[in-house]
């Protein structure tokens, strides 16, 4: 037997010793190399594949006019993710002068409103868990515009009027509300205070109303 056949017997044996190493895993659990890979989310990131991304979740919406239904200009954006909501509204045709509130309206579990989208009157349901949370105030000015933001994560009822506040961010229905509370009252900061921050701030004497909403549906 030669040299070069010598050599070449080796080669193969050694490369049919690495082929059944690199099978055996595969052959032992009855799957091919490709079929023992696990899902990517649960591989790469650290989480199994059946729960929800935790990628943060983005919609857009119009501003509608609640009395009408017409749409303003403007729009909103509500970032979700498993634990916190971020939403930002800009809005146009609001009453100079006018001292307006923007509220979160918050249904926790939409599947028990009577309609869909759900309305204020499912705020009465306590199966709903619905929650009414203040986002900010101020005053408007010639043009009739504003712009609002909030962030607010679980269980925090900063700002509540009423109910827990936000606990299911990525499968509540959230409605992004302005509301009207009169001529701001420049001469009473005490007044003014409540009117940027209060459901009925300044009413009476003033007369509170929702003027414009904007729905996040899950």
């Amino acid at each position: 037997m030669t040299k070069k056949t010598i050599i070449s017997r080796i080669a193969l044996f050694g490369c049919c010793l690495a082929l059944a190493v690199w099978m055996t895993p595969a052959s032992i659990s009855g799957q091919s190399p490709k079929e023992t890979e696990q899902p990517a989310a649960a591989q790469d990131f650290g989480f199994p594949w059946w729960r929800p991304n935790p990628e943060p979740r983005i919609t857009t919406r119009p501003v509608m006019v609640i009395s009408d239904g017409s749409v303003v200009r403007g729009g909103t954006i509500l970032v979700r993710t498993r634990d916190n909501v971020f939403a930002t509204i800009h809005t146009s045709g609001l009453p100079a002068g006018a001292a307006i509130t923007a509220w979160f309206g918050i249904f926790n579990n939409p599947e028990n409103c009577a309609t869909r989208p759900c309305t204020a009157a499912d705020f009465s349901n306590p199966a709903v868990q619905g929650s009414r949370v203040n986002i900010g105030g101020q005053i408007i000015g010639a043009d009739g515009a504003a712009t609002f933001g909030a962030f607010r994560t679980v269980g925090d009822t900063t700002g509540a009027f009423d109910g827990p506040g936000l606990l299911n961010p990525l499968r509540a229905e959230i409605h992004l509300v302005t509301r009207t509370h009169g001529p701001a009252t420049l001469g009473d900061p005490v007044m003014l205070g409540q009117q940027f921050s209060m459901m009925f701030g300044g009413c009476p004497p003033n007369t509170c109303v929702n003027l414009q909403a904007s729905i996040h549906q899950p």
